[in-house]
Parts: C-alpha cells; sequence; structure tokens
C-alpha cells in the first residue's frame, strides 16, 4: 500500500466531507477557516490521488420501496473461476456488496430488495450462476447500523492513529 502524507488540514477536510456528505466549499472555507481556492486546491489533489471519488447522495432505501436487506453467503470452487464468480454476482440487480471471504463460504452479498418475490428471484439468479456450489441467504430483520461514511466510523483515538 502506498504511503499516504496527510496534513491536519487534509483529515480535517476529509472528516468534513466525510460527515456533511457535501462539496459545499464555501462552507468548508468558511468552517475550517481556510481560503477556498485551498479547498478546492486539496479536492483536486483528493481525486488525483483516488482519495476522493465521485459525488453521492445517499438515498434512503426503505423510502424508495426497497423493504429487505439480505445476505447471502455463497460457496463456490476456490480457484482462478472465483475471479468470475465475483464479477458475475456483482452483475445481478439489487446487489450492493459483493466481497470474497476466507473461511467456509467464499463470498458474502448484501442486497436490498423489494419484497420476498424480488428476493426469490434474486436467489434463482444466484444459484443459476456457474460454480456456485452451495448458498445461504439471510433477511435483515433490523438495522442497528448501516452507514457509508468512512471517517466518521472511527473514534478520535482512532482517528489520530490513522494521520500519524
Amino acid at each position: 500500500m502506498a504511503e499516504i502524507n496527510l496534513d491536519e488540514t487534509d483529515f480535517e477536510l476529509l472528516y468534513h466531507l466525510d460527515e456533511e456528505g457535501d462539496v459545499d466549499v464555501e462552507a468548508i472555507s468558511e468552517e475550517l477557516d481556510i481560503s477556498s481556492s485551498t479547498v478546492y486546491y486539496r479536492l483536486e489533489k483528493y481525486r488525483d490521488m483516488g482519495i476522493l471519488q465521485g459525488k453521492v447522495a445517499h438515498l434512503d432505501p426503505r423510502k424508495l420501496g426497497l423493504e429487505l436487506t439480505v445476505i447471502s453467503e455463497i460457496k463456490g470452487a476456490y480457484g482462478p473461476e472465483y475471479e468470475s464468480l465475483g464479477n458475475q454476482l456483482s452483475e445481478l440487480s439489487a446487489v450492493h456488496n459483493v466481497y470474497f471471504m476466507l473461511g467456509e463460504m467464499s463470498f458474502y452479498v448484501i442486497s436490498k430488495v423489494k419484497d420476498h418475490e424480488h428476493l426469490q428471484d434474486l436467489i434463482d439468479e444466484i444459484i443459476n450462476i456457474d460454480g456456485v456450489e452451495d448458498s445461504a441467504t439471510h433477511v435483515v430483520l433490523k438495522t442497528f447500523k448501516d452507514d457509508p461514511r468512512l471517517l466518521s466510523n472511527y473514534d478520535d483515538g482512532d482517528l489520530e492513529r490513522l494521520f500519524e
């Protein structure tokens, strides 16, 4: 992993972006007491470094009718095929995350679906992919935390260690 050198201003700016999810240069400039040109320069630097990617609005899946979050465990043969299997799982509609794992199961797939019929369609698609040996799907009953932000999920001590 490449060494990334960030100073305190970088950290504060990235934390603000993560916390607010907004790239309002004037507001950031005022809050952090730095010039707007510094904010623009650093945002461009983060994009060039791959730290900051795209512009994302966070949508509430439940308010859009996606009532069920499901976690599917997929077992496939280990070997060169796992790359293809991971790509095929990633391309399925309603799939949000695909993780290749160590352990008994090869992949964990997180999806958001409308209802049980939508879930059954997704399961049918998964089990019909070549290379899927076994699967188990779990429906989430209650979500205690689902936060896509990065830095906001660390306490101050961990943040200090990350940016030493």
